[in-house]
């Protein structure tokens, strides 16, 4: 099971083993890579994005910081653009930490058509055994409403408990009726994760577990680091789970979580990795196409040196598994550990690697990685590092995102967002 205390300061020892290892080399020196801002840097400012970018109708963009901020306990961020096509940064919120207020924000923020901002904390609030984040509490749901003023005004909408979720890095879904869904990487009956139903009724919000996750053969972990479950038409649930399944190294699991009329949930488990070839410990959740196909990658496992890989589970054919792309350190552009997913309007698929933001084209054997831009320190340690979160694109082919980590502020610490323009 992952010891989430540690998870971050070890996740940072591997990439700073990995970048004085290897070089890595960008392929696509015709794309233009644009720093909108630096975080971590001036006084009082987030520090490392823990959130993809939210953009809304009129250009803002809007984020997180899982610290820094006024108490560093981490920020709810826009950036806004200028006449100069520059980006203005306004903290919305500075996270307040304890029992009353939540820590570490995680994972993409939801906006509503009124504006309003909805989004988890990794930490804060109520303590409990369960909860081990590094900051104390099991987390919080948290709303943001802009004011005449200017100003925003936060609402905790639900704390957790620990028996009914907690530290969540996985971001709000919401379905046709209003009801928003979550994951939480521990609680939950055995204390392996919950996911979980949030729904405005007469008395106020309140939170329901659907599945309550057992290890095996059911997973562990829903960690979705940075991204979110994936709802389709019919109010069906996807995911990934971090660990579990009936593998015997417990290598994770595709789900599916289906609504009975009885208001119960029914999990299917869609796909079982065994943690060789096949891939293993799928971190960042899974995407669908129009045909009802699940997409996703592993962090680890595939054929090459562990590097990871992107498959797909056919909905027409029971959701059979096909690896569409096996990632290679030594020879892939996009070198290796994938993470999120995403479409843009036309179908095509794209991706991130903790080095780059790829598209997948067709090739002799699969699908071929073609690296859009490479972040790498040695070239220009401007650009940030680590790209955990999928990027959006807009109608004009520019894509936009964060780094995890560097910028001006360090290798192991700031983050940037970014845009990218082809």
């Amino acid at each position: 099971m992952l010891n989430l205390p540690t998870y971050r300061s070890r996740l940072a020892s591997i990439l700073a083993i990995i970048m004085l290892t290897f070089v890595v080399t960008a392929t696509s020196p015709a794309q233009t890579l644009k720093v909108l801002h630096n975080f971590g840097v001036t006084p009082g400012d987030g520090n490392v994005t823990s959130s993809p970018l939210l953009k809304d109708a009129t250009g803002n963009l809007y984020g997180m910081t899982s610290s820094g901020g006024a108490h560093d306990f981490g920020t709810v961020y826009r950036l806004s653009p200028t006449s100069t096509g520059d980006f203005t940064e306004t903290i919305l919120y500075s996270f307040k930490g304890g029992s009353g207020d939540g820590a570490l924000p995680q994972g993409p923020l939801f906006r509503d058509s009124a504006g309003n901002l909805f989004g988890v904390t990794e930490a804060g609030g109520i303590n409990a055994t369960v909860c081990t984040a590094s900051t104390p509490g099991c987390g919080i749901i948290f709303k943001l409403t802009p004011k005449t003023t200017g100003s925003w005004t936060e609402t905790v909408l639900h704390r957790f408990t620990g028996t009914d979720g907690g530290n969540s890095f996985a971001g709000l879904v919401q379905d046709s009726k209003g009801n928003f869904f979550g994951a939480t990487s521990v609680g939950g009956s055995k204390g392996l994760g919950t996911v979980y139903k949030l729904s405005l009724t007469s008395t106020g919000w309140k939170e329901t577990v659907i599945h309550s996750f057992t290890g095996s053969p059911d997973g562990e972990q829903p960690l979705m680091f940075l991204t979110a479950l994936t709802l389709d038409s019919l109010g069906n649930i996807y995911g990934s789970t971090y660990g579990g399944g009936s593998s015997t190294v417990l290598a994770g699991i595709v789900f599916k979580l289906s609504p009975q009329t009885t208001g119960a949930w029914t999990e299917k488990i869609l796909y079982t990795f065994q943690g060789g070839a096949d891939g293993s410990q799928p971190l960042t959740g899974v995407i669908l196409d129009k045909s009802g196909n699940v997409y996703g990658t592993t962090l680890k496992g595939g054929t090459h040196v562990g590097s990871g890989d992107v498959f797909e589970l056919t909905a027409a054919n029971g959701y059979a598994k096909t690896i569409l792309h096996d990632f290679n350190f030594f020879t892939d552009p996009a070198k290796e550990l994938p993470h999120g997913l995403f479409f843009d309007a036309s179908g095509n698929l794209f991706g991130t690697t903790e080095y780059a933001l790829y598209k997948l084209t067709p090739g002799s054997s699969g699908l071929n990685d073609t690296a859009l831009w490479v972040w790498d320190t040695s070239i220009d340690p401007q650009d940030g590092n680590t790209v955990y979160s999928p990027a959006i694109v807009d109608a004009q082919g520019n894509f936009w995102g964060t780094t995890l980590w560097g910028g001006q502020a360090g290798e192991l610490t700031g983050g940037v967002a970014w845009e990218l323009i082809p």
